[in-house]
């Protein structure tokens, strides 16, 4: 009896805890809204006007709705803008060649100015930490301070990235695309060819084949099963909307995605409060980042967070989470006081 009462809860919660979380943020005021910047349809939701402009940046794959968890709580202090970036969830796609961090980067700060007016904080997670980054540095007067989230610094660039975990992603966009493939389901690639489910152990082979039965059963909507949490199925949701070339622009032609930016220039030229959130599971609890054939396990190792400090701003701080690398999803509570720890000293020294 009390066996099925935990089941049954724990199925309940899988089941339907986005909803509520979306449900969460509706009540907090957020509404859903589209803008044309330089020809782009961007889609974004912005709270209500409670205090200085906050813009959040997704990582690869996602949306702004992995946001949900943080949402409420961040619209308590701020007016929040969180934008889907370009190739992912209700934004519009590019041209191939128009997926670099440069190019995006620019596109974003031209959402700055044209919907929030900047200057602003700009957080971004992952590959949105690098966008966030391009902004704080070529467009210093939109942004009043910066937190990026996990960002891949030095690990995301070629030929490194061939040899991290984050990096098997967008190895499968490229050889996706190579297949000729574009009209099909890339979240059925990615279960068919990733090992996504790893962690697992000796039940990956079976939430695997379970997986890729739903996702044929379903195409174009993200795989839901009653006994995976949503911290597994969030990568789901975004990856049902995602473009592949985006992903596949960091493999090719050497790393087309880092054409024009420079990530050591780029952390030099920031000039304003800057707060480093950096995911150290494996460090943390096994003592490398790297599993026994070398691979990066995690956005950044400990060396790399070390040359990034390096660079940034006298002051910067560095908050070290043991979590997985969606820290505002995983670990909300940690993630909304370390931003809130960089509005305080923005609100302090302004």
């Amino acid at each position: 009896m009390l066996l099925g009462l935990l089941l049954g809860g724990y199925a309940h919660r899988n089941v339907t805890g986005p909803r509520r979380e979306l449900d969460a943020v509706a009540e907090a005021g957020f509404r859903e809204q589209r803008a044309a910047v330089d020809g782009c349809v961007l889609t974004y939701a912005e709270g209500p006007d409670n205090g200085p402009p906050l813009v959040l940046i997704h990582g690869q794959g996602s949306r702004w709705q992995d946001h949900a968890r943080v949402l409420p709580e961040l619209a308590k202090d701020h007016h929040v803008f969180a934008v889907d970036v370009p190739g992912h969830g209700g934004s519009d796609r590019l041209p191939p060649d128009r997926y670099t961090n440069v190019a995006v980067g620019d596109l974003l700060a031209g959402f700055v100015r044209q919907v929030v007016g900047g200057p602003t904080i700009v957080a971004g997670h992952s590959s949105g930490g690098l966008l966030a980054l391009h902004i704080a540095a070529a467009h210093p007067d939109l942004v009043s301070g910066l937190f990026l989230e996990d960002p891949p610094l030095f690990s995301s660039e070629m030929p490194r990235l061939i040899t991290t975990y984050g990096g098997t992603m967008l190895l499968h966009a490229d050889r996706f695309l190579a297949a000729g493939r574009p009209g099909d389901d890339f979240q059925l690639y990615m279960l068919q060819h990733g090992n996504y489910f790893e962690l697992f152990g000796p039940l990956a082979g079976p939430i695997t084949d379970d997986a890729v039965d739903r996702a044929r059963d379903r195409p174009g909507e993200p795989v839901r099963a009653w006994y995976l949490p949503s911290e597994v199925t969030v990568f789901f949701d975004g990856l049902v909307r995602y473009d592949p070339a985006f992903g596949a622009a960091w493999v090719r032609d050497g790393g087309r995605w880092y054409a024009g930016f420079d990530t050591e220039a780029a952390l030099t030229a920031v000039r304003v409060p800057t707060t480093v959130l950096h995911t150290n599971y494996f460090e943390a609890t096994e003592g490398t980042a790297y599993d026994g054939a070398g691979r990066l396990r995690a956005a950044m190792d400990s060396a790399d967070v070390s040359r990034a400090l390096d660079l940034l701003p006298s002051g910067t701080r560095l908050v070290q989470v043991a979590s997985g690398h969606l820290a505002h999803y995983e670990r909300p509570q940690e993630y909304l006081d370390a931003l809130r720890g960089l509005s305080g000293r923005i609100t302090t020294t302004g």
